[in-house]
């Protein structure tokens, strides 16, 4: 089970599948002849149709491998995307001919999408990466056994390691894979990112150290699977095709909400890309200012930590001096910020088109591209650099359990006039009380913080 809305086409499958159905998207529309119309109109047209699917399916994660679906989701998602290409093909030859599309074109084009996904998927399936990465904890019989199932067939799982629980003992094939002693399952979850823990163990007999484990995934907001039942079933298997057959139950720690995490998706994908045309004047005279202002390059590639850990680089136009990270040990006497965070108002690294752009945030925008990447959302907690998280009490990891985000609470409350406490504690607001409601009143609270230029340094 993985809950996050990951990027549309994260590996080779997905990109050959989506490439195979923009080519028969583009040959419904050569195939309509649309003669009575304009080539600008036409380009604009095939433009316009191309962005409308890749948006609809992100939103769908149409061609995502980890969105682990039965034959009947399947045939409903093939369905949703049949019909968007039969009203773009509706409007091309109604423009074109002022009549509906001949019928064998829609149903070439329906067929087409039909048997691509369903070679491709199978594939995928068959041949693909496991689509997400768990921990066990646990090292018995039943923890051996899920590990053998996680790694077969659909939607399987790469096992990150183990840890026992409380009087276990790993037999000596399992003992290189275990990651630390009994109890250490919090340090653990700070040195590996994984998706998802399963707690496997009996329920009857080692119920403090299950809870134990329950209660360290609950504060850190990592998403977890306990036994459906006391009994352990070794040989047994249940009459059902879903994942249930593992004999676990899956827990969350936010409210799962599919259908508002898929708008939240959708508006991150559509926003993002818009955002990035729109701006795109803007964004090359800031990268021509940067350029001709100071010695090194435009972007600044930073390591930060993402949803569960995950690290991934976050782009951020360059406002500092090439070697700025190096010089932040000798100003650590200057920091303003109490916590782990590092932060000068009037940092003498700045450069002066960046400061300039720290102010009114400019530098911010290439983040548009984590989010179209599926790195970040629009809305959500800032993401951490490691040495921060490194510095986190248990309770501020729990920050970490949903996508990061390029607004939030703290953005439209002063930014650096809080402290520490109250940032984390307001990400974590965030998080319990979250809706799609909610990311669109801090978007619209963060358009006059950010020119305002409060808080910022």
């Amino acid at each position: 089970m993985n809950p996050a809305f990951d990027r549309m086409a994260p590996t080779p499958f997905s990109l050959v599948h989506l490439f195979a159905d923009l080519v028969m998207l583009a040959g419904m529309a050569w195939s309509l002849e649309p003669t009575g119309i304009s080539t600008g109109l036409e380009v604009a047209l095939m433009v316009l149709l191309s962005l409308g699917w890749l948006t609809a399916s992100a939103a769908l994660r149409a061609y995502q491998a980890s969105a682990h679906r039965h034959a009947s989701d399947q045939f409903s998602v093939w369905a949703m995307q049949t019909v968007v290409a039969c009203g773009c093909a509706l409007l091309l030859s109604v423009l074109a001919h002022g009549a509906m599309p001949p019928s064998e074109t829609v149903f070439l084009v329906a067929a087409g999408l039909g048997l691509t996904r369903t070679v491709l998927v199978e594939a995928e399936h068959l041949f693909g990466h496991p689509s997400q990465t768990v921990l066990i904890v646990g090292v018995g019989p039943l923890a051996w056994s899920l590990a053998g199932r996680l790694g077969r067939g659909r939607g399987m799982s790469r096992v990150a390691g183990f840890i026992p629980l409380d009087g276990e003992t790993p037999s000596p094939a399992l003992a290189p894979r275990v990651l630390g002693p009994a109890g250490s399952l919090a340090h653990t979850l700070s040195e590996h990112s994984v998706d998802e823990v399963y707690v496997a163990g009996n329920a009857v007999t080692q119920t403090a150290s299950m809870q134990q484990a329950v209660t360290v995934c609950e504060e850190l907001g990592m998403p977890f699977a306990l036994p459906a039942h006391a009994l352990c079933v070794e040989r047994a298997q249940a009459l059902t095709l879903d994942r249930k057959d593992l004999g676990f139950v899956h827990h969350i720690t936010a409210q799962p909400m599919p259908m508002a995490r898929g708008v939240k998706r959708l508006f991150d994908v559509m926003a993002s890309a818009v955002a990035l045309l729109v701006l795109s004047p803007l964004l090359l005279l800031v990268a021509f200012l940067i350029k001709v202002t100071s010695a090194g390059p435009v972007f600044f590639g930073q390591k930060r930590v993402g949803m569960h850990g995950r690290p991934f680089t976050m782009l951020k136009f360059r406002s500092m001096v090439v070697d700025a990270e190096g010089q932040q040990e000798k100003l650590a006497a200057l920091n303003e910020q109490d916590g782990p965070v590092f932060k000068i108002r009037n940092d003498p690294r700045i450069t002066s088109v960046g400061r300039f752009m720290r102010r009114y945030s400019v530098d911010e925008l290439p983040q548009l591209i984590n989010i179209l990447r599926g790195d970040m959302s629009v809305v959500g907690p800032r993401p951490p650099v490691p040495k921060e998280v490194a510095q986190y009490e248990p309770w501020q990891r729990r920050r970490l359990s949903v996508r990061p985000g390029l607004t939030c609470h703290w953005q439209v409350s002063g930014r650096n006039n809080i402290s520490f406490d109250q940032w984390m504690l307001l990400d974590l607001r965030y998080i319990d009380q979250w809706s799609f409601f909610t990311d669109l009143k801090l978007i619209a609270r963060t358009i006059p913080a950010v020119f305002s230029g409060r808080g910022a340094s």
